[in-house]
């Protein structure tokens, strides 16, 4: 990323992980509803989703994504 400051491209990738960590959780749950919901006569659909859309949203925002420090100047240990 060539004419960005550094605090830009750390800004940038905190970002871009938070959106990979923020959609594959709703993409599991969007599957888990899915899964859950197609035998279900009983309740609206629309409620089942609302419930979960809800439930997802407190879980993405309130945990913190696993983070790896990594540091791409050094050279990496040889494993035993």
């Amino acid at each position: 990323m060539e004419g960005f400051t550094v605090s830009d491209c750390v800004e940038y990738q905190q970002a871009k992980a938070f959106r990979r960590f923020f959609l594959i959780r709703l993409g599991l749950i969007a599957f888990v509803v899915w899964l859950l919901s197609w035998p279900t006569h009983l309740l609206p659909h629309t409620v089942l989703w609302g419930v979960f859309a809800t439930a997802s949203l407190a879980i993405g925002l309130t945990s913190s994504p696993l983070t790896r420090a990594t540091n791409r100047d050094t050279a990496s240990k040889p494993q035993r």
